[in-house]
């Protein structure tokens, strides 16, 4: 049996997010808005999103460091996390959002934990 334990985990999630930024990089600035059908997020709100939404288990876990989720008013912080999001971007400041995340996450949580951020 092979361990997948936390090094792994977190090897994979920053191989993951190098892959992610890669590809936004090459995708051209003109097809950002592209969406697949009506109603699905375009290229642009899902690079956001994929950017922002790690603040949530961030926020539990490293910055809060519950036990529980009793209290954590999490449509409240999600509704905060989307309207972040749905501010209207370039393709440099969402490429910078990331780069920003990762500094941010390395600099308060990465060592507890484990870097896995970043």
């Amino acid at each position: 049996m092979t361990y997948y334990g936390a090094k792994e985990l977190a090897r994979s999630f920053r191989t993951v997010r190098e892959n992610t930024i890669k590809i936004a990089g090459e995708i051209p600035e003109d097809k950002y808005g592209f969406r697949p059908a009506e109603g699905c997020r375009s290229i642009a709100e899902t690079l956001v999103h994929i950017a922002v939404m790690p603040r949530v288990p961030e926020q539990i876990h490293a910055i809060d460091r519950r036990s529980t989720l009793v209290g954590f008013d999490f449509f409240g912080f999600r509704d905060k996390l989307q309207a972040e999001a749905k501010a209207p971007r370039t393709k440099a400041q969402i490429l910078e959002l990331f780069a920003n995340r990762g500094r941010e996450v390395r600099q308060s949580s990465g060592r507890r934990l484990g870097g896995l951020f970043g």
